[in-house]
């Protein structure tokens, strides 16, 4: 449907023939309606102003009517509104153009507006009709959200630095920890060596205990460089045979039954997929109960496109409350008398399924122990193993 009107919005109204529009009746739409609305003419004065108008600009039309509507214009956006106007002018209509306008007390008011041409019978343009909406919330959402984009930004320039930092010095401190030790322990082997004869019991005792302690050092050394590898190395992607990788992480493992299933393959890094396969039927052998060798199962599934590992148990099994507490780095719920380790083990296998977006978790597992469980990402479609 077509509208024609005189320049003053709502006065004077002719549609085509086939449809009319009372003249009363859309001036009481303009009256009703909840944005502002007003109307200028060839000049730029103002023609109408309805109740929106007053509520958005705090001006009444008594003191708008017949004023320019550069006293609406902020210095700023002025020229950018007469652009506007012209294409109006024209014959354009411009839609939910986002600018500012000013209220009587020089504040400014974010407007989304709409401005159409006024066209009398005969199609000319003899006016503007301008429908003005305060977008003062949707400004000021944009605005928080670019605050909280800023700060998290930075954020994350932080948090990369940090952990740029860490890794540098997981791997200084490790690889630089290893020569001291060396030399500790060899002069301490070179002094039993030597003065056996002149070392009573005790000194003897002395004399184990610092080798000992020397020996389980330098395997912290050794999985603290493991840690920091996965830390500073990218992440190749490749069809991992998985069954392949568990059998060579069973290998290193002589105590106890180790049952390997159909495994599915993934879209990792071999050494990654060994680090986390070697590390859990490590920790699933350690912790058999004391009357019986252990028995280990590993198995595997695709659901909805990720690939789902499992090794159960049948050992000692982990408490609930202490689930989420094993994967943390030195973590430990046994003392080392009991049970051997360093704690980091889980560690990697967090680090190396988390770089991978997937995740790590334990359950209670159906031989009696535990189930620990981690997903890693499926092949491509059509990536095939070699």
């Amino acid at each position: 449907m077509k509208v024609v009107a005189t320049s003053t919005l709502g006065q004077h109204l002719v549609a085509t023939p086939e449809i009319l529009i009372d003249p009363g009746l859309m001036a009481q739409i303009v009256a009703a309606s909840a944005d502002a609305i007003f109307s200028e003419d060839l000049d730029g004065r103002i023609t109408s102003w309805n109740a929106g108008a007053e509520r958005l600009y705090g001006r009444s039309a008594e003191d708008m009517l017949g004023c320019s509507t550069i006293a609406l214009l902020p210095d700023e956006t002025a020229l950018q509104l007469q652009g506007v106007h012209a294409a109006a002018l024209s014959g354009q209509r411009v839609e939910r153009f986002d600018t500012w306008h000013l209220r009587p007390d020089g504040g400014h008011v974010p407007v989304s507006l709409t401005v159409s041409p006024l066209l009398n019978s005969d199609g000319r343009v003899v006016g503007l009709a301008t429908s003005a909406k305060d977008v003062t919330e949707r400004v000021q959402h944009t605005a928080e959200l670019a605050d909280v984009h800023r700060t998290l930004e930075k954020q994350y320039v932080a948090l990369g630095r940090s952990n740029r930092d860490l890794e540098q010095f997981a791997y200084v401190a490790s690889h630089d920890l290893a020569e001291p030790l060396r030399v500790m322990t060899g002069f301490v082997q070179l002094l039993e060596k030597r003065y056996a004869d002149a070392l009573d019991e005790r000194g003897s005792r002395y004399i184990f205990h610092v080798v000992d302690g020397a020996a389980r050092m330098r395997v912290l050394i050794d999985d603290l460089l493991e840690y920091s590898r996965f830390l500073r190395s990218e992440p190749g992607l490749e069809v991992v045979d998985t069954n392949a990788v568990a059998l060579r992480a069973v290998a290193s493992e002589a105590a106890g039954e180790v049952e390997i299933g159909d495994l599915p393959p993934v879209w990792c890094d071999e050494a990654a997929v060994f680090a986390v396969l070697q590390n859990l039927i490590s920790n699933a052998v350690k912790f058999h109960r004391p009357e019986a060798p252990s028995r280990v199962k590993v198995s595997g599934e695709v659901v909805g496109g990720i690939v789902h590992l499992y090794v159960d148990d049948d050992g000692i099994g982990i408490e609930p409350e202490y689930r989420e507490r094993i994967f943390g780095m030195f973590s430990r719920l046994h003392v080392r008398e009991a049970y051997a380790g360093t704690g980091i083990g889980l560690a990697i296998v967090q680090q190396v399924v988390e770089r991978s977006e997937g995740r790590a978790w334990v359950e209670e597992s159906e031989l009696g122990g535990s189930r620990f469980c981690v997903t890693l990402p499926a092949p491509p479609a059509g990536r095939a193993a070699a």
